[in-house]
């Protein structure tokens, strides 16, 4: 009993005036990979950690090349990668020079004794593990140039698809975002993975939910697989990821209540976004409470959906 699910980020993206097509199909072509991965036999973790690093290859989000600028204008990258069977987890945060940091995470998590590994001391590993490695400016897209000088212009610090960042010709094309993958594997288990850049003109150095475990990034077979997007702040002020397990684990509450009642204590904490989770039977909550969260899944009965808003399911 497979599923799978991805997410290309979140925000307040007019749906409807806005051309997602080239989005649409991106999630659609590494969800039917991952999808066939899973029909394979692959385990939960080497599914989200391969569906992960297509996106960050995918220059239409905001992980990896296209990934979104910090203040100084650059790159500044988090990934955390966890195995629900037995909670190995593996996160980085700040890098720069590791083409996939999701692969690195997952290479902290399986080949070195530590959990999170920042900055240059996480380069260092990735340099010292063998991992391909690039500059700076690999990451970086004309795109994602001009979106930071918008934010310079308004003076915003803003999540992947707030319109607020697009103008001219950016407001039908660079709709962007922070991604991520949860599964579950033949054998039942779960695992979540999620990488991004962050916020677009972030402070330097500043750090959101994507690699802490247990806010943005969280997976245990007793309860669900979870990889959040949006207001990274506000997703680790309410432990988010945790209090997903802690509300199924402690209350006997379903996927769908206890992520409901997660998102609403985001939102009383100032934060929007959303998530995608599952639960250790197989059930799938895609819930987020801003315009947009770009989205694609596959549930019980194998086929790939994908969608952007709110009721436009293909």
């Amino acid at each position: 009993m497979i599923r799978l699910a991805l997410h290309g980020g979140a925000g307040d993206l007019a749906v409807d005036q806005t051309d997602t097509t080239e989005q649409r199909a991106a999630l659609r072509r590494i969800a039917e990979a991952g999808r066939a991965m899973l029909q394979a036999g692959a385990s939960a973790v080497d599914a989200v950690e391969q569906v992960v690093a297509l996106l960050e290859e995918c220059p239409l989000f905001n992980a990896g090349v296209g990934a979104v600028l910090n203040r100084d204008g650059q790159p500044e990258l988090d990934a955390a990668i966890m195995s629900g069977m037995d909670r190995a987890c593996g996160a980085v945060t700040g890098i720069m020079r590791a083409k996939s940091p999701v692969r690195l995470a997952r290479a902290v998590m399986e080949r070195s004794p530590h959990v999170m590994f920042m900055g240059t001391g996480a380069e260092a590993l990735n340099r010292e593990l063998g991992l391909e490695e690039v500059t700076p400016d690999y990451f970086v897209t004309e795109a994602r140039f001009h979106q930071l000088k918008r934010a310079h212009e308004l003076g915003l610090i803003g999540l992947d698809h707030d319109d607020a960042l697009k103008s001219g010709a950016e407001t039908d094309s660079a709709a962007f975002g922070t991604v991520g993958a949860v599964a579950r594997d033949a054998h039942g288990h779960l695992a979540a993975a999620t990488s991004t850049g962050g916020l677009t003109n972030k402070h330097p150095g500043r750090i959101g939910d994507t690699p802490i475990i247990g806010a943005g990034t969280f997976a245990d077979d007793r309860s669900a697989a979870v990889s959040c997007t949006g207001t990274g702040e506000s997703f680790i002020r309410s432990g988010f990821g945790f209090e997903i397990h802690a509300r199924m684990s402690y209350c006997g509450w379903t996927l769908e209540r206890a992520c409901c009642e997660g998102l609403e204590e985001v939102r009383r904490l100032g934060g929007r976004g959303g998530s995608i989770a599952i639960d250790h039977e197989g059930y799938l909550d895609l819930s987020f409470n801003s315009a947009a969260m770009f989205r694609a899944w596959v549930a019980a009965d194998g086929i790939v959906r994908v969608a952007v808003g709110e009721n436009d399911v293909d």
